[in-house]
C-alpha cells in the first residue's frame, strides 16, 4: 500500500502554509499558484522588458505600416517621375495652342489682347505673357467667375495673326490641366481632403517605418561579415533569407532619402504643416520677404 506524502510550503510572507497531502500519483503539485510564487522575483517586481520581447512587436508594426505606406510611396514615385516629364507631355497634348508657324512681323500686343478679350468676354484680365520665342503663342490670362480657387482661364493667341488658338483652364497662373492633374495625384491622389489626409498619414508614419526597419536589420544576428552584410545583400540561391537581405540592404541605402521625403512631405501637409508653421513663428523664423518700396530721392 502506497504511503501518502505531506508537503509543507512557505508563503511569500515567510509563514508556513498548512500541511496538505501530496498527490499519490506523483503528479505536479495541486496548488496552481505555487509555481508562479516560486518563479516570481523578490518583492513581486516584474523583470525588465528586453529587446527580444520588443522585436516581434516592432516587426509586426513594421509590416502593417508598410502595408499602409507602400501604395503612397509607389504613387508618389511614379507621379513624381511623371511630373518631371510634364513639359514634354504638354508640348504634345497642347501643341495646337502652344506652337505657331512664324511668318511676317508679329501683330501689336494690344491687338492680341483685344482678340483674347473677345474670346473671354466675361473674364477680368489678370496677366499677359508675350510669346517668348518665334514659334510660341502669347498667353492672356483672365480671372473668371465660377472657377475654382487658384484657377484661371487662359487664351492662347497667335502673335502673327492675333487669332485665338484655343482656351484652357490654368492653375497657379501657368500650369495646364495635365500638369495640374499630375500634381494633384502626387499630393492627394486627386481625392480631395480624404486623399490629403491619407498622404499626410503616410508621410507621418514613413520615418517610423524607416527607423523601425533599420533597428530590426542592424540588430539581426550575424555570424560572419557583420558590417558587410548590413550594406551588401546576400547572394546564393533564391529564398526568404535572400529576399529579406535585398529588402533590408535596399532600405539601408534609401533611408536618408526616405527620411528626407517624410520631413519635407510633412511640411506641406495640412495638420503637421500648420504645426511646423507655428513652431517657425515661435522661433521668429518666418520666410523673408523682399521689400518693394523705393527709397525716397534726395531733393
Amino acid at each position: 500500500m502506497a504511503q501518502s506524502r505531506t508537503v509543507r510550503t512557505v508563503t511569500d510572507t515567510g509563514t508556513p502554509e498548512p500541511v496538505r497531502p501530496a498527490p499519490e500519483d506523483g503528479s505536479a503539485d495541486a496548488d496552481p499558484g505555487r509555481g508562479a510564487r516560486a518563479c516570481a522575483p523578490p518583492g513581486g517586481t516584474r523583470p525588465p522588458v528586453s529587446w527580444a520581447g520588443l522585436r516581434p512587436l516592432l516587426l509586426r508594426l513594421h509590416f502593417y505600416a508598410g502595408v499602409v505606406i507602400g501604395p503612397f510611396l509607389l504613387v508618389a514615385a511614379a507621379t513624381g517621375l511623371m511630373y518631371t516629364a510634364t513639359p514634354q507631355i504638354e508640348a504634345v497634348v497642347y501643341r495646337h495652342e502652344l506652337e505657331v508657324t512664324p511668318h511676317g512681323v508679329p501683330a501689336p500686343l494690344s491687338d492680341q489682347v483685344a482678340a483674347a478679350r473677345t474670346a473671354v468676354p466675361d473674364g477680368t484680365l489678370s496677366s499677359v505673357t508675350p510669346a517668348p520665342g518665334r514659334t510660341d503663342s502669347t498667353r492672356v490670362v483672365f480671372e473668371r467667375p465660377g472657377l475654382p480657387e487658384n484657377t484661371t482661364q487662359t487664351a492662347f493667341v497667335n502673335p502673327y495673326t492675333a487669332e485665338v488658338l484655343g482656351q484652357e483652364r490654368t492653375f497657379a497662373g501657368w500650369w495646364l490641366p495635365v500638369r495640374a492633374w499630375v500634381d494633384g495625384f502626387h499630393r492627394h491622389l486627386n481625392l480631395g481632403e480624404p486623399g490629403r489626409l491619407y498622404s499626410e498619414l503616410a508621410a507621418s508614419w514613413l520615418w517610423v517605418e524607416v527607423l523601425g526597419g533599420l533597428a530590426l536589420w542592424l540588430t539581426a544576428p550575424r555570424s560572419r561579415g557583420r558590417v558587410r552584410r548590413v550594406f551588401v545583400p546576400r547572394g546564393g540561391p533564391k529564398g526568404r533569407r535572400r529576399t529579406l537581405s535585398w529588402h533590408a540592404t535596399a532600405g539601408v541605402w534609401a533611408a536618408v532619402g526616405l527620411l528626407g521625403l517624410s520631413v519635407t512631405g510633412m511640411t506641406w501637409s495640412v495638420h503637421a504643416g500648420a504645426s511646423i508653421d507655428t513652431i517657425q513663428s515661435a522661433l521668429a523664423g518666418p520666410t523673408p520677404t523682399v521689400s518693394t518700396a523705393l527709397p525716397a530721392r534726395a531733393a
